[in-house]
Formats: structure tokens, C-alpha cells, sequence
């Protein structure tokens, strides 16, 4: 991982490249140093790294610096930094929108000249991973559906008791922070009705929602809490008070954005569909301190579980980093919810390659506990002696020479940071390289809302809205099918089509695909990317705990009789082919076969039928040949014949005794006819040549000779065999 260059203290020339292995941080990292030291560029610089070597990453942003890692720029030019010139920054330094966009784009180019880096390694970079910006609570980026986690795990509930009661008590204290009630998870009534509720339902395989929460309140599924009745322990009259503030909650219009979104699903966060590492970074700048700890400590337990189902491994499989942790991981004797499931992380995720980067200003706010299983730390200019004494006091410890540490951290300025690896021999001072993304600083809910709108667009209808415990009632007369595709927890709805489609010259295909249903119209939805599938892979019952959306727009209105009429008129026109044709053997390629696909079968065995009639032509045209040659000598015979007949009888007037010549007719006519001869026999000759020609091209065909023909079967070419719904997850 390219994080810069090897700088000397005393003269502060840089040197050798400073490479850190990715499998390093598996013993984690921490990136520290005070407001402007470069803190926050390093840790970009990183991600950047891990997304490039197929790493994917996790990060939580309590800031809003993280999203610029989505500003990449491989043009490079003026006119894709203006849109992220901040205007009234740009004014205060007496500058247009557009002189500050040229200006940035120009030191961006530089920078990253003098690091060996260009347009190309940002294009690369763009290329090897897929990115989200989550918001939780707000639908400016991706929604996440947080209150999802009250659904049952799909595994049996004591096959990961631990794991799944601390997610259970992160929950929990997440849900009494919002209602702003604090609650000892061994001490609170609250902490220990919600903790009992949710545990009794996910034993039985069922999921919650905050409804039915409620509910459970009034009127538990237990008589006993410990060795106590329920209603010695928390009467119903004292709980009213605590069904009516997750009522309150629950009615809050504010609220509603917590009910929408994707499922916190770790997996999804960290691949793409496509099979691409995934930078998912969790914006919660937007939210208080109640909501923040909620959301993070929600995820850090997701992260958790689903650590521990990963095998073991030596290598980097997945990273998560935190900005600012300050306040998430504080020192003895302080315990918000967040700390638990940091430290398990940092204690035990290495196992499975889980590797854990946190930056703060502020090392003296840190569990000690937590510093001690950090093996890579990134020290930058610190702001207080205080901070400084923690982190010699740690290197200290860890074995580094005190003399050399106080002069690398005397060294220490802006981008200069002291790195200390328990992989190497020692500490290094390096300068970090220059960011390939855009460091324009903290972003707005509404410039994260640009960068998402297109991908929010695309979000599937199940991430939309809260997602149901059961599948909806489809219209008549559809039946359930479902196609496990992405291994994910939520279904989207597809229109399954199975059809036959015959093209001019290239015979009859049956294909199988689904198109989402996120249009308003089925028409709509067939704009949409199919997927191909086999049909046998169906199957009549989805997997238990698989969530599902309310049925989109296009089913409710169409049904099936709009959906069928809509197939009929719009789907000739999207199984519209490109096929390619052989000018020599006249040969049109099968839909979907590739150019170079198609030359080879036409010199191979698949053009055997070709070379067959053409080899039965050219000993046609030979035969045709050789009595042409035949006819052509036999004509000369006659032609020298006649000749030799009218010279004779022209003696005569050599010797005096004739006037007038004879014959001269029958000689020309002979004549014609040989010339007649002699055009048939080139002729001839000339389509022997070429289809000799064309039969040598027949094994060695060049695919630039095949030209293309684009084919669009007719309605009535198109057969449709089956369409259906599918749930696809």
C-alpha cells in the first residue's frame, strides 16, 4: 500500500517509497494528530490503497470528510472540480467558481505528479471498486433501514447466543438513547424488558418491528423476568410510560427516514453485485450525539456477528476505519454502547482478516485496553504535551528507543507522520502521497444528494420503504417464485419472461430473463437491464427471514392482463440482435455469438457444410473446365482445318487460273468460334481460382471480414412461452 516517502529528520529530504503491507493491518491502526496535520489525507490515502488491492471498506464518518473519496476526477480538468468549489470560500479568497475549479484541477494535477501518480491511477481507481454514501435518518444519500435489525437472524438463535445478545443489547441501549433514557443494561428494568422481548422472539424465528415492540410491552410472551414475575419486577401501569415514548417516537414524522433504506447487511456493504470491493462510508454528521451512538454501535455489533461466520485467513479481507473516534472509545471507567463491539474488534478480528484503523486528535481519550492491540500507529504533529506523553509512554512500551522516538516526533509537521509497525524493525518518518480523490472537505446532506442520485434511483423498491415479514398478496393470477441471485436479505420483485424468438437466417433461440420492477409501468420496467437465468433454478419458497417490499406501482396498476400487453408490444424490440455474416461463405453468425466465436466455427468444424458445397462446386467448374479446354482444342483443329481448305482452294489464284476468292467465310466463322472458346475457358478458369480462394479462406477466417447486421424479430417471430413474478435476493 502506497502511502508515501521516507523522509529524513534533520534535513527533511524525502527518500525511498514507503509501502506498508495490506496484511499489517490485521494487528489494526491508529492515525492520530491535531487539526491540520494531514490526518484526515493519510486516511484517504489508505482507503484508496485497500480499494486498489480489492479490500473492501467500512467506514463510519462522523464528519462528512469521507465522502469526498467519491470525488474522483481521472479527466482531471476545471469542469468537474467546479461543481465542488465551495462558491463562498472561492469568494473570500477573491475568486470565480471557475477560477478556483481551474485552480484546483491544476494543483491537482501537479500533486499528483510529483507522487507518480496521473489521470490513469485515478481511472483505475474508479474502476476497482463501487462506493456508497449510507445517512441514516435522512434520505439525502442511501437510507438505512436501521430498525431492520429487529428481524430474526437467520441462523438458529443459539448457534451465536453471545454474538446475537450483544446485538440485542445494542439495540437496546440504541432505543432508549433515542428516547433519551439511560439505562444500565444489568441494572434497567427498560434495558431488561426490551432485552427479553427481543431475545423470546428471535428464539421462536420471529422478527420485530417497533409495533410489535410495543405491543410486547403491554402484554409480554413471559410472566418472569429472573426468579421475579413480571409484574413484581415492572407492573403494566410503570411500563405505560415506556410504551408511550416508542409510541411517541414511532408517530414522529422525523422518525419515518429510520424506517426506510437498505438493511444493515455487512456483506452488501462490503461487495458490490458485480463482485467489486465496496467503500461504504456511513455518514451520521447529520445526527445527534444519541443517534450517532445508536447507528455505530448498531453496526459495529452487525460487523461483529458477521466477523465471526468468516473463516480463518492471513490476509486483509475487509477494513473498517473511524474517523474521529473520540467519545466512541473512552478510557476506564466510561462505557457507551460503541465500545463493547470496538474492542471485541480490536481484541479478535484479526483472525478472520478483519483489520481496524481509527484516527482521533485526541490519543488520551482512548481505552488503553484498545491502544495495546493496535500494532501500526501513524503519529502526526500533536497538539498538547499531554498527547504526546500518552503516545511515548505506548511506543515506549512497545520497544522503541527513546532517543529516536523523540527526535522522528520532534520531525513531525503537516502530511509528516512517525510510523511505528511492529512489522518492521523500527519506527520511519515518511510524508504521505498525495490524495487521488478530491479533498474539498466536509460534506453537505445536500451535495451528498447529488452524488447519490443516481444510485438512489436505482435502489431497489425493497429499499424504499420498510420491508414486510412476509410476501405481499400478488394479483391473480401469479404465484410465488423466487431466484437466488445475490445472496442478500431483502427480495426485489422481477417480471420473469420466458420466450422464443426466431431470426431471419439464423434460426429459433428460448431464453429465460427477469427485468426489476422499479418502473411505473411494466413498459418502463423493460428499459431496465434484465437478468438471464435458468428456469430450472426457480424455486416455489423463499428462505426463511427473507424480507420483502410492498408491490411496486407497475404490478398494482397493470396486472397481469397490462403485463401481458405490454410484453407483446415492447419486448420484440428488446431481444434486437447483432449478427454477423461472412461475405465469402454467405454464413450469419447464432445470436449472442461473439465475431471472434463465429470465425473460428466458420474454420473449424462448423464450417465442414461449407466446405463440402464449395468443394462440390469447384469440381463442377473443373469438369466444366476441362470440356471448355477440349471444346477450345477441338475449335483450333477446325479453325487450322478450314485454313489450310481455303488455301487450296485459292491456289488458283496464285497460278492465274481464278479471279475470285473462296471460303474465306467458313475460316472466320471457325475463328469466332474459337475466340468464343477461349472467352468460356478464362472465364472458367477465373471462378476456379476463386472458389480455390475461398475454400483455403475457409480454415483460416479473419474476423474483421465478417460484417455486421443488426436484427430485430418481428412481433410475430416472438412467442411468449411463460411470464411470471419472481422474488430475486
Amino acid at each position: 500500500m502506497y502511502l508515501g516517502k521516507q523522509i529524513d529528520a534533520g534535513s527533511g529530504a524525502l527518500g525511498a517509497r514507503l509501502d506498508l503491507e495490506a496484511s499489517d493491518l490485521l494487528t489494526h491502526g491508529l492515525i492520530v494528530g491535531m487539526t491540520g496535520s494531514g490526518k484526515t489525507g493519510l486516511a484517504i490515502a489508505l482507503i484508496e490503497e485497500a480499494l486498489q488491492q480489492g479490500v473492501p471498506v467500512l467506514a463510519i464518518d462522523p464528519k462528512g470528510d469521507l465522502g469526498n473519496l467519491l470525488l474522483l476526477f481521472d479527466g482531471l480538468d476545471a469542469a468537474s472540480f467546479a461543481p465542488w468549489i465551495d462558491a463562498e470560500a472561492a469568494r473570500r479568497e477573491g475568486k470565480t467558481v471557475e477560477a478556483a475549479a481551474a485552480a484546483a484541477a491544476a494543483s491537482w494535477q501537479k500533486g499528483l505528479a510529483e507522487w507518480g501518480l496521473g489521470a490513469a491511477s485515478v481511472a483505475a481507481l474508479r474502476k476497482a471498486h463501487d462506493a456508497v454514501i449510507y445517512t441514516p435518518g435522512s434520505r439525502s444519500g442511501i437510507p438505512l433501514n436501521v430498525l431492520q435489525s429487529l428481524e430474526a437472524p437467520n441462523a438458529p438463535f443459539d448457534s451465536a447466543a453471545e454474538d446475537l445478545r450483544d446485538e440485542i443489547a445494542g439495540i437496546v441501549s440504541g432505543l432508549l438513547g433515542l428516547l433519551r433514557i439511560e439505562a444500565d443494561p444489568l441494572q434497567s428494568r427498560e434495558s431488561i424488558l426490551l432485552s427479553n422481548l427481543i431475545e423470546s422472539s428471535w428464539r421462536a424465528g420471529k422478527g420485530l418491528s417497533l409495533e410489535s415492540l410495543i405491543t410486547g410491552i403491554a402484554d409480554p410472551p413471559f410472566e418472569k423476568l429472573g426468579a421475579l414475575s413480571l409484574e413484581s419486577v415492572y407492573p403494566r401501569k410503570e411500563r405505560q410510560g415506556l410504551m408511550m415514548a416508542l409510541n411517541n417516537l414511532l408517530a414522529s414524522p422525523s422518525f419515518e427516514a429510520w424506517r426506510e433504506g437498505e438493511p444493515l447487511d455487512v456483506e452488501a456493504m462490503l461487495k458490490a453485485h458485480d463482485g467489486r470491493p465496496r467503500l461504504s462510508v456511513v455518514y451520521t454528521a447529520h445526527l445527534s450525539d444519541e443517534e450517532r451512538f445508536f447507528v455505530t454501535a448498531l453496526l459495529l455489533d452487525k460487523v461483529k456477528t458477521w466477523m465471526r461466520r468468516q473463516g480463518g485467513t492471513t490476509q486483509l479481507r475487509a477494513l473498517v476505519y473511524m474517523d474521529e473516534i473520540f467519545g466512541y472509545f473512552p478510557p476506564h471507567p466510561q462505557n457507551p454502547p460503541t465500545k463493547r463491539p470496538l474492542l471485541t474488534l480490536l481484541k479478535q478480528a484479526r483472525a478472520q482478516g478483519v483489520g481496524v484503523v481509527l484516527a482521533t486528535q485526541n490519543p488520551v481519550d482512548l481505552d488503553y485496553k484498545g491502544l495495546a492491540n493496535i500494532g501500526t500507529w501513524m503519529v502526526g504533529k500533536l497538539q498538547t504535551d499531554q498527547d504526546r506523553a500518552r503516545l511515548r509512554e505506548g511506543l515506549l512500551g512497545a520497544g522503541v528507543d527513546a532517543a529516536a522516538l523523540d527526535r522522528l516526533m520532534d520531525a513531525t509537521r503537516k502530511r509528516v507522520f512517525l510510523l511505528h509497525d511492529v512489522h518492521r524493525s523500527g519506527p520511519v518518518l515518511f510524508n504521505s502521497r498525495w490524495a487521488m480523490s478530491y479533498l474539498r472537505g466536509p460534506l453537505t446532506r445536500e451535495e451528498i444528494e447529488r452524488l447519490m442520485a443516481g444510485r438512489r434511483a436505482a435502489v431497489p423498491a425493497a429499499a424504499k420503504a420498510a420491508a414486510s415479514a412476509g410476501p405481499p398478496v400478488l394479483p391473480a393470477p401469479f404465484k410465488h417464485a423466487y431466484l437466488a441471485k445475490f445472496g442478500g436479505e431483502v427480495a426485489d420483485l422481477y417480471l420473469l419472461v420466458k420466450y422464443a424468438v426466431r431470426y431471419k437466417g439464423a434460426g429459433e433461440v428460448v431464453g429465460t430473463r427477469a427485468y426489476p420492477l422499479q418502473a411505473s409501468s411494466p413498459a418502463e420496467a423493460l428499459e431496465a437491464e434484465p437478468i438471464e437465468l435458468e428456469e430450472g433454478a426457480l424455486e416455489t419458497e423463499g428462505p426463511a427471514g427473507l424480507r420483502y417490499p410492498e408491490l411496486p406501482e407497475a404490478v398494482v396498476s397493470a396486472g397481469a392482463r397490462g403485463i401481458e400487453k405490454a410484453l407483446k408490444e415492447r419486448l420484440p424490440d428488446k431481444l434486437a440482435v447483432t449478427l454477423f455474416v461472412d461475405p465469402v461463405t454467405k454464413s450469419t453468425s447464432n445470436p449472442g455469438e461473439s465475431r471472434e466465436a463465429f470465425a473460428a466455427r466458420l474454420g473449424t468444424a462448423g464450417a465442414s457444410g461449407d466446405e463440402a458445397r464449395l468443394g462440390q462446386r469447384l469440381e463442377k467448374k473443373k469438369r466444366e473446365l476441362d470440356a471448355a479446354r477440349q471444346s477450345l482444342s477441338g475449335r483450333k483443329a477446325e479453325t487450322w482445318a478450314a485454313m489450310g481448305t481455303a488455301i487450296l482452294s485459292n491456289i488458283g489464284l496464285i497460278l492465274g487460273k481464278k479471279r475470285t476468292i473462296s471460303g474465306a467465310g467458313s475460316v472466320l466463322s471457325k475463328n469466332r468460334m474459337e475466340n468464343s472458346a477461349e472467352a468460356r475457358v478464362g472465364a472458367l478458369e477465373a471462378e476456379v481460382g476463386e472458389l480455390q480462394g475461398q475454400l483455403a479462406a475457409l480454415s483460416e477466417v479473419d474476423p474483421q471480414r465478417l460484417e455486421e447486421k443488426p436484427v430485430v424479430p418481428a412481433r410475430s417471430d416472438v412467442k411468449l412461452l411463460r411470464y411470471d413474478l419472481v422474488w430475486v435476493y
